[in-house]
């Protein structure tokens, strides 16, 4: 529970001195700089593999702790895709990596959201580089999930973490490290190719080629000076339904400068150009095989998966740039001190003409011909992003404390308009047939579609960290962390302008017990907090009622396993995630009113596996697996299963290595049934599906094929608009050439 508001500043102030006085004596002991700069270099990369095989359980990743911690010690349920594990798995954006993530899933098309662990969580909760920004457009206008083109890794993280990054963080964290500067020169070229080979999209007819460029090393042979530049371009890049294209120019390009043996400072530029043809998102629904029936208690399987519902005039495109500012210092070799700023601005837009459930379009399921209508939305967000930490080690009280001060800052400034063309305008000039989406008709854009009120929104939230790692024994490590979290909103709509402050106390506990050097148990409870919006509560607020922002409570009890010289490493966790203070709207004497729900409202309980066995040289395994019992405890829905979450999800990947030259992989994945719809009204089957890779290495050339979705399975991914459907993507294969010098 939050703690009174009166101990806030007293608590405070207890943090910060406890971390001066465990920091003084060894401020006053070690001054000598590290001698060699490689062992600086590791502890500002904070990336660490040690073990006769190197695997990711002794990987230090710093998106759990922010410290310089190994994930065997750390007591929370993580899943790591390296750069390898996308190039097998012929990734390109966070969305495809949730295909071997369980417990994480994207949402509908237009949806700025994803789903972990059953809790709905906004997109800009993915991180880059441990910052937190929208990188790609306002709701509507072709937001999606980030790329990874440029990500040495991207790191899962399972339940809410509200005392190290603030409030929003719903029921997961993602957080994409991107590649930097290297001291050795190496430069790959590429080309990659995806062709759909399915009957509802021709065999070859449809394909997608970018031509990619990575560059690292000195600049001049000076090893003070590294850079690395990595671009991607995709000209007309075409998507599986038909009309629909993407031309894409990515750009990553940073710098470092190794100021001493104990000083590296990096800055970072990143550029994103899209240009749509076939629309932002609003229009990806298509109908299902039952739809003519009417009976849609359950989807049946996509019809026409690979034809556009939406007209040759859809549009959109989508700019995004951002420059940040990185630099880590060592003091000693037990302190070091990490700060980065990040401003990122995106412009975006986008035309679509969809099919809406409007009312007043008359549309009813088993119409052959359906009524659309046009939508135009636009986006200009920018973001300011501020992370400074201190960690280090010291002995206070004969215990050895590992321990953590930081802040950080977000001010996020949001422009968003979007307009709908009128239903009486619209009934009748924009029909499409449901069998045939090449017979429709397309009328004329309204002009007074893109008279559009901008919505300004401006939220800050700051948050001041301590965590301190306490070794109470050789074996037994406990952990203790406070923070003072705050968010201040403004919000400007209809000539009115909406404000509102939240600010608390929170923390969080763990323990983790070494049963053998090889073996941990964990457990820990963690935090989510998330104000209601000032807008919401100004104009459909119930009078009376004092809004308490949303909070969540994640416990976790697991272990942790590298056994076999690192050829075995498992995590098992069990977790129970609670929510309370929710809110949703109910409709009273015919109008709405945003209602909050006192107490626990909210539960998600389950388990979660992630292992990798290593057989041999030649053969290895990985498994992700997860069991979701999500449901709301109160009201209509209690005790049922919340929307797009399966109860079981499972993803195993084999590798085959014949020798250093070739090698083979197979993909499996599963998902359980879940539910879609306003009342839950939609069943999505289950599904199981197959990735299968090949990989030849020829000197400094680089061969790759996947073909993703091998039986074609064509099934629904998640619900669109009314009772339309976003397919799953058809059987693709992706054939890559890289040449390394």
């Amino acid at each position: 529970m939050p703690l009174p508001k009166a101990n806030k500043q007293h608590l405070l102030h207890s943090a910060l001195v406890s971390s001066l006085l465990i920091s003084a004596p060894t401020f006053a002991t070690e001054q000598a700089p590290v001698s060699e700069k490689a062992a600086a270099n590791d502890n500002i990369e904070r990336i660490k593999v040690h073990g006769q095989r190197a695997n990711k359980m002794n990987r230090q990743d710093q998106t759990v702790t922010k410290m310089d911690v190994d994930l065997k010690d750390v007591g929370r349920s993580v899943t790591i895709l390296d750069a390898k594990d996308l190039e097998l798995r012929a990734i390109e954006d966070v969305k495809q990596a949730f295909n071997y993530v369980a417990g994480f899933r994207g949402n509908g098309p237009a949806d700025r959201t994803y789903n972990a662990r059953g809790v709905s969580t906004k997109i800009d909760t993915v991180m880059v580089d441990g910052m937190r920004s929208l990188q790609g457009g306002e709701g509507g206008t072709g937001s999606r999930l980030p790329t990874t083109f440029n990500a040495e890794s991207v790191t899962f993280l399972r339940g809410p973490e509200a005392l190290l990054y603030g409030a929003g963080v719903g029921g997961g964290i993602i957080n994409i490290i991107t590649k930097k500067p290297q001291e050795f020169n190496e430069t790959t070229i590429g080309v990659r190719n995806k062709s759909y080979l399915s009957d509802d999209t021709g065999y070859f007819e449809r394909n997608d080629t970018s031509f990619n460029l990575d560059t690292t090393g000195a600049i001049a042979d000076n090893s003070d000076y590294l850079y690395r530049l990595l671009a991607k371009y995709t000209p007309s890049g075409d998507h599986f339904q038909e009309r629909r294209e993407q031309t894409e120019t990515l750009a990553d390009l940073a710098f470092t400068w190794v100021a001493s043996d104990n000083t590296r400072i990096t800055p970072r530029f990143e550029y994103a150009d899209r240009q749509l043809t076939g629309g932002s998102g609003y229009a990806d629904g298509v109908f299902t095989s039952n739809y003519f029936s009417g009976d849609l208690s359950e989807y049946g399987e996509p019809m026409n998966r690979g034809q556009y519902y939406g007209s040759e005039k859809d549009n959109g495109d989508n700019n995004s740039q951002s420059f940040s500012l990185k630099v880590d210092h060592a003091f000693s070799s037990e302190w070091a001190l990490a700060g980065q700023y990040r401003y990122n601005k995106t412009k975006s837009n986008a035309l679509d003409l969809y099919i809406s459930d409007s009312s007043g379009l008359d549309n009813e399921i088993g119409d052959e011909f359906i009524d659309r209508k046009w939508v135009y939305s636009a986006g200009n967000d920018s973001y300011h992003l501020f992370d400074i930490s201190l960690q280090g080690r010291s002995q206070l009280f004969g215990m050895e404390h590992h321990v953590l001060l930081g802040y950080n800052y977000r001010d996020m400034k949001v422009n968003f308009a979007r307009n709908f063309q009128k239903n009486d305008d619209a009934l009748g000039k924009n029909i499409i047939s449901v069998a045939n989406p090449e017979n429709q008709l397309v009328g004329e854009i309204p002009s007074s579609l893109f008279d559009v009120n901008a919505r300004d929104k401006n939220q800050t939230d700051t948050n001041i960290y301590f965590k301190d790692r306490i070794k109470l024994t050789d074996s037994t490590t406990f952990v203790a962390g406070l923070g003072y979290i705050a968010q201040e909103q403004t919000e400007e709509r209809g000539g009115e302008t909406y404000n509102k402050k939240y600010d608390d106390m929170i923390w969080d506990l763990g323990v983790v017990q070494a049963i053998t050097k090889d073996i941990n148990l964990f457990a820990t409870m963690s935090r989510a907090y998330e104000p209601v919006s000032a807008r919401y509560i100004s104009q459909y607020g119930i009078d009376g009622t004092e809004y308490l922002p949303v909070e969540g409570f994640n416990y976790e009890v697991g272990a942790k396993a590298d056994l076999l010289n690192g050829d075995f490493t498992a995590a098992l966790t069990l977790f129970s995630l609670e929510r309370e203070n929710s809110t949703e709207f109910v409709r009273v004497d015919d109008q709405w009113q945003l209602l909050q729900n006192t107490g626990k409202s909210f539960e998600s309980q389950g388990v979660e596996i992630d292992s990798t066995y290593f057989l041999n040289d030649h053969y290895d395994v990985t498994l992700s697996y997860a069991y979701t019992d999500a449901h709301n405890t109160i009201g209509e829905f209690k005790d049922v299963q919340v929307n797009n979450t399966p109860k079981h999800a499972a993803a195993l990947w084999n590798n085959f290595n014949v020798n250093d030259m070739l090698s083979f992989s197979l993909g499996i994945r599963y998902e359980s049934d879940k539910t879609d719809g306003n009342d839950r009204q939609f069943t999505l089957p289950s599904y199981v599906e197959f990735d299968v890779g090949a990989y030849y290495t020829l000197d400094k050339w680089r061969f790759a094929m996947v073909l993703n979705n091998a039986l074609d399975k064509n099934r629904v991914e998640a619900g669109a608009n009314w009772v339309t459907v976003q397919p799953n993507t058809p059987r693709a294969l992706n054939l890559s050439v890289n040449y390394t010098f």
